[in-house]
């Protein structure tokens, strides 16, 4: 089987079609990246710290 060459046709937009599915694939991977930030962010929960309070004796302060 033979290949049929293709020619351009150079009277259409090509070059911002090409430009505008790139841009939307962009934006899709912008979308992406920003909600599996937003879910790993929701699931985080804050590290527990023990807390002790001092509590002043005669010597406090010096």
């Amino acid at each position: 089987m033979r290949r049929r060459r293709q020619f351009r046709d150079f009277n259409r937009p090509d070059g911002i079609v090409q430009l505008g599915r790139l841009f939307g694939a962009a934006l899709l991977l912008l979308a992406l990246g920003a909600g599996g930030l937003a879910y790993y962010g929701s699931t985080l929960e804050p590290e527990r710290y023990k807390v002790e309070k001092v509590l002043p004796d005669a010597g406090f302060p010096r």
